[in-house]
C-alpha cells in the first residue's frame, strides 16, 4: 500500500484532463489488473480547464493570497472597488461571503469569496459566469474590508488554458459474483494546486489494499472497484458513471480523504442506511471517534448515486488544514490512517454480509 500511494503522489498534480492525470491512470489500470477482473477504462469527453497564471493585490501593491475557482473566467487585467455581494454557496455545503471589484460606472469586474473556515485553496465554481472569481483565506478579509471602507481598489488578473478535447476517465474492475453489486469507489484527481496524498491518492491506495486483502473472502455479492476522475470538477466522472449504470446496486462506499486526525467523518444515508453502518463500526476492532453526518453532503463521489436513491457512505479522516493545498504531501504519519481505514472498510463490507472470511 505504502509504495502504491507514494507512486501516485509522485505523479504530481494530477487536475482532469491533465498529461499527469492520464499516466496516473495507466498505472493504476496496470494495479487493478492484478487485483480484479474485467479492469477497463471508461472514457467520457469533457471540458478541461486549467489557470495558467494570476494574481491579486490591493492598490499599495500588498500580494493577497488567492486561488481562482475551478472554472473560473480569464482577465488580463482588472481593478475595481471592493462592494460586499453577498453569499457564496460552494458544494451546497459552505455558506461563504462574498465580495465583488466594481469599476467606477458600478461594472462588476470581477469576485473575491472569503473561505471562510480557513486559509485559501481552489474549489470549484458553482456560481458559473465569465468573470474571474477567486477565493482567499479568512485571514485576508480584513484587507477586504479596509480596502471597501476606505474605498480603496483591489487589483488582479487571471490567465487560463480551456482544453475543449479533453476526456475524463474512470477505472473499473470486479470481484466476485452475482446479479447485486456494491461499488466501492475513490477518486485519483487533484486540484491544481496540490499533488494530493491525502486527498485522494491516500483514499485510492486504500481501497485497492483492501481489495487485495478480501480476494481469498467468500463474495455474497459483486464489489465494483471504482476510481473516479473529475471529483474535484463537480463529480463529473461518478456523475457520468452513475447516469449509465443500470445494474442493481446494493449501496457505494467511498473513500474520499485519508488525513492525521482520529475523527472519522461518517457520511451516509438514508437513516435506515446510517444504522446499518454505525452498527458495525460501534463494533469495529479499530480506534477512532465516529462523526455521523445523515443526509450524506454532496461533495464526493457518492453523491450522484444516492441522488438516484442508491444508499450510499462516505468515510474520511478529514484534514481540513491541509485540503488542496501544497502541503498535502506524502508524510509516514498517514500511513496509520490508512491501516486503519483498510480495516475499516473490511468491517463494513464484511458487517454488511458483502463478504465472508474464509
Amino acid at each position: 500500500m505504502k509504495d502504491q500511494w507514494k507512486n501516485l503522489i509522485d505523479y504530481g498534480v494530477k487536475p482532469m484532463g491533465s498529461k499527469n492525470l492520464y499516466r496516473a491512470g495507466i498505472y493504476l489500470k496496470g494495479i487493478m489488473e492484478t487485483i480484479c477482473r474485467d479492469v477497463s477504462i471508461y472514457e467520457y469527453p469533457e471540458e478541461g480547464w486549467e489557470p495558467i497564471s494570476w494574481e491579486l493585490s490591493d492598490e499599495r501593491g500588498k500580494k493577497i493570497q488567492a486561488y481562482p475557482f475551478l472554472e473560473s473566467g480569464s482577465c488580463d487585467k482588472f481593478e475595481g472597488y471592493v462592494r460586499y455581494a453577498g453569499c457564496h454557496r460552494v458544494w451546497d455545503m459552505y455558506v461563504w461571503k462574498r465580495y465583488m471589484l466594481a469599476g467606477e460606472d458600478g461594472e462588476i469586474k470581477a469576485y473575491v469569496t472569503v473561505r471562510g473556515n480557513g486559509n485559501a485553496i481552489p474549489q470549484m465554481l458553482f456560481a458559473k459566469g465569465e468573470l474571474p472569481h477567486f477565493l482567499v483565506g479568512a485571514e485576508d478579509e480584513k484587507t477586504l474590508e479596509e480596502a471597501r471602507v476606505e474605498n480603496r481598489k483591489i487589483r488582479g488578473s487571471i490567465r487560463t488554458r480551456k482544453a475543449c478535447r479533453s476526456v475524463c476517465r474512470n477505472i473499473s474492475g470486479y470481484l466476485g459474483e452475482g446479479d447485486e453489486k456494491v461499488v466501492l469507489c475513490a477518486h485519483y484527481d487533484t486540484v491544481y494546486s496540490t499533488c494530493g496524498a491525502y486527498d485522494n491518492a491516500a483514499g485510492v491506495a486504500v481501497i485497492l489494499e483492501a481489495a487485495r486483502r478480501i480476494k481469498s473472502y467468500k463474495f455474497h455479492s459483486r464489489i465494483q472497484l471504482l476510481l473516479t476522475d473529475g471529483e474535484e470538477f463537480d463529480l463529473r466522472g461518478s456523475r457520468h458513471q452513475a447516469v449509465q449504470d443500470e445494474e442493481n446496486i446494493n449501496f457505494v462506499l467511498n473513500v474520499d480523504g485519508v488525513g492525521r486526525e482520529n475523527v472519522l467523518e461518517v457520511w451516509s444515508g438514508p437513516e435506515s442506511f446510517e444504522r446499518k453502518i454505525r452498527a458495525v463500526l460501534d463494533r469495529s476492532n479499530e480506534d477512532f471517534h465516529a462523526e455521523y453526518i445523515c443526509p450524506p453532503p454532496p461533495g464526493s463521489d457518492h453523491a450522484p448515486y444516492y441522488d438516484k436513491g442508491i444508499d450510499a457512505c462516505m468515510l474520511t479522516f478529514n484534514d481540513q488544514g491541509i485540503l488542496h493545498t501544497p502541503e498535502d504531501i506524502y508524510e509516514e504519519s498517514k500511513l496509520k490512517n490508512m491501516e486503519k481505514m483498510v480495516n475499516i472498510v473490511i468491517e463494513v463490507l464484511e458487517g454488511l454480509h458483502v463478504i465472508e472470511k474464509m
